[in-house]
């Protein structure tokens, strides 16, 4: 990434510190967390919503689209794409997709990241003053975060590596992996962050349907050459997702904002006849 898609990252967030900043991007935890969100969704949804079944094919006509997915087919007005998009260029797009979109897509690639979470039975560090936060470039582990639930226990850190420190933490065998990250903790926080009750680690690169981190980067070009497709409906094929927000830009508030920007701008497409 480099000037201009730094730039998009802070223009969404108020800054370029908001990453970090747990006053704007912190304040609320799910209780249970994300996957919990997803099982309450789900079950309002009830049928409506089909689990392994990944998307390999969108029609459209001049009428519909048709969805085909393992197992089940989908026909309806409209479509919302809220895929990431290098998973989203793995779909077959009939007709294929415009030019400017296709290579959007594709060129929009998700960085390395290794996400740990560390528990301990209380937040050790709040006694001796400390936030639980860290930014650390040039350390194996970059970010830290405290993420403790309300009750105080058990406290939590939440904490990640990215780009070439992702990529060569992922060479190690895990056993120095797990070492050389509760190391850097320690440095950090002091020894007892060397001992936590669990250690819980997803490398994001590694995963089949996410394929990176949770937000694809703009890499040199991509925004002055395909940014006016980054938004811009296909026929009756919408955009949605956090890469696309105007707001919160790669977080999951911005997601839900670019949902809503394009629930809204489905609805407003509708003719009164396909309305009815």
């Amino acid at each position: 990434m480099r000037l201009l898609g730094a730039l998009v990252l802070a223009k969404g967030g108020g800054g370029f510190e908001y990453y970090a900043d747990t006053a704007k991007t912190e304040t609320h935890l799910i209780d249970g967390g994300p996957p919990a969100l997803a099982e309450w969704l789900a079950a309002e949804l009830g049928d409506a919503v089909h689990l392994g079944a990944p998307v390999r094919r969108i029609s459209q006509s001049d009428d519909d689209v048709t969805v085909v997915a393992d197992g089940v087919s989908v026909r309806a007005r409209r479509v919302i794409v809220a895929t990431p998009p290098a998973l989203a260029s793995h779909i077959d797009y009939q007709p294929a997709l415009p030019a400017a979109h296709a290579h959007l897509l594709r060129r929009m690639v998700p960085g390395s990241m290794i996400r740990v979470h560390t528990i301990y039975d209380e937040p050790f560090w709040r006694a001796e003053g400390l936030s639980g936060e860290i930014v650390a470039p040039g350390t194996p582990v970059v970010v830290a975060l405290d993420q403790s639930p309300p009750s105080g226990t058990p406290g939590v850190l939440n904490s990640y590596a990215f780009g070439s420190s992702a990529i060569e933490l992922a060479a190690l065998p895990a056993a120095e992996r797990r070492r050389v990250w509760l190391g850097a903790l320690a440095d950090a926080f002091g020894p007892a962050a060397a001992t936590p009750r669990d250690y819980l680690e997803t490398d994001w690169s590694d995963e089949e349907w996410s394929l990176g981190a949770m937000i694809a980067h703009f890499a040199p070009g991509v925004l002055t050459s395909y940014g006016p497709a980054l938004r811009q409906p296909v026929g009756r094929i919408h955009w949605a997702g956090a890469e696309r927000a105007t707001l919160m830009h790669g977080l999951m508030e911005g997601a839900v904002r670019s949902g809503e920007a394009t629930a809204a701008e489905v609805l407003a497409a509708e003719s009164p006849a396909e309305k009815a």
